[in-house]
């Protein structure tokens, strides 16, 4: 067994999100030298199960003794649903994670920088291959269109305002920037985010996804139930909280903060007459009471 390819297919698998444990499995079958084999994986999401079974062959140069992981088909088990199947090709730049594919194929988009395709012919077939160049976008799965194997087509999303409207909301502990920038990554990956947000004046709990057909942000209770979220003026908003400093900022401010209190204070106190400075230390003796006459 290569023990290089080894280390590379499970620092791989690592890396895609099928964990440390299938690492086992995968040496046992590189041991066994078979020119193909396969690694059954499940994982939960929530509620959701998310059954894979990874396919795996051996490179054409037999003297390398090369092992590639190639492809996986995973298959999503919901309650009360019908199993939904895809498979997703591995490649050596641009690979989704199992998070990514299971958002996916629970009928969300991953923003991803992705590379840009051309036909060309290579061994007699038509093939699609990278130019070299990237682009960002939205990538989900198209549940309307197949191929001839059963796979959703891929469809591709343009938009790259999110933050701006991830903004407009009045999510509770998001004013600073910092904050909406770690909600905004979680939503780029497809995630669903918990969230407390403001509705007629009240702070529920809502689940925040994007809706990147729609060029939008959608908020659902714990019932899944559409949630309408109105935008707000982000200045009258938490104005008392709202702060574009970072964590780091906000410490050295405060730090700056007290240091120049403390100076001021010293250099008021050296200033001050010697009497003043006396006169500070002894105890003060109230003023006596002026009788007012009274008029009979």
């Amino acid at each position: 067994m290569n023990q290089e390819s080894f280390e590379y297919n499970r620092e791989q698998l690592q890396y895609l999100g099928f964990g440390e444990e299938i690492a086992k499995s995968l040496h046992t079958k590189m041991e066994q030298n078979l020119t193909e084999f396969t690694l059954d994986h499940t994982r939960k999401f929530g509620k959701d199960e998310l059954h894979s079974v990874l396919y795996f062959s051996k490179g054409d140069d037999t003297a390398k003794d090369l092992t590639f992981f190639n492809r996986f088909t995973s298959t999503l088990k919901k309650e009360g649903m019908e199993d939904l199947s895809q498979t997703f090709f591995v490649g050596p730049k641009y690979n989704y994670t199992l998070q990514e594919r299971y958002n996916m194929m629970d009928g969300r988009a991953v923003y991803r920088e992705q590379p840009v395709l051309e036909r060309k012919e290579m061994d007699g077939k038509l093939k699609m291959v990278p130019t070299g160049e990237t682009y960002w976008a939205w990538r989900a799965l198209n549940f309307k269109e197949a191929d001839q194997h059963g796979n959703f087509l891929p469809k591709m999303i343009r938009w790259h305002d999110q933050g701006k409207a991830l903004e407009k909301f009045p999510i509770v502990g998001a004013e600073e920037k910092y904050m909406q920038a770690r909600l905004l990554a979680q939503l780029q990956k497809g995630n669903q985010v918990e969230v407390n947000v403001l509705k007629d004046g009240q702070e529920v709990k809502a689940q925040m996804v994007v809706n990147a057909p729609m060029m939008r942000i959608d908020f659902y209770d714990e019932n899944g139930q559409k949630l309408d979220i109105k935008p707000v003026n982000r200045q009258a908003f938490g104005q008392s909280q709202k702060s574009d400093l970072s964590p780091q900022e906000v410490q050295r401010a405060a730090i700056a903060k007290v240091t120049a209190a403390k100076d001021g204070t010293q250099a008021a106190d050296e200033a001050a007459p010697a009497g003043q400075k006396a006169a500070t230390g002894q105890k003060q003796e109230p003023a006596p009471q002026r009788k007012q006459a009274v008029k009979i």
